[in-house]
């Protein structure tokens, strides 16, 4: 099972792949802020994963200023541990005649 390396787990995570876009887009955050009608400071405390929240409207701006937008997308469920003994125990019995 590979990683999806663009999951977003956390609010940190989102700002820190925010930051990465932004760079890349080469926008400072003076300017990305104004656009979407945001503090600057508020910016920064997303990007730099010290924001306690930020609002879906204020996400959507700032998605919004880099020519991006939010998708919904399925994740790759990870085993636990009782899925892993399951398997084990699963193909422990191939070959016994044993289902």
């Amino acid at each position: 099972m590979t990683p999806n390396t663009n999951s977003l787990l956390t609010l940190r995570d989102a700002g820190e792949r925010y930051k990465q876009l932004r760079k890349a887009a080469g926008k400072t955050q003076t300017e990305v802020a104004e656009a979407a009608g945001l503090r600057q400071e508020t910016l920064s405390r997303f990007e730099t994963g010290t924001s306690n929240d930020l609002s879906a409207g204020k996400l959507l701006r700032l998605l919004q200023v880099l020519d991006m937008e939010m998708e919904f997308v399925p994740t790759t469920r990870r085993p636990n541990l009782n899925d892993l003994q399951q398997e084990r125990r699963q193909v422990s019995h191939v070959g016994f005649g044993t289902p």
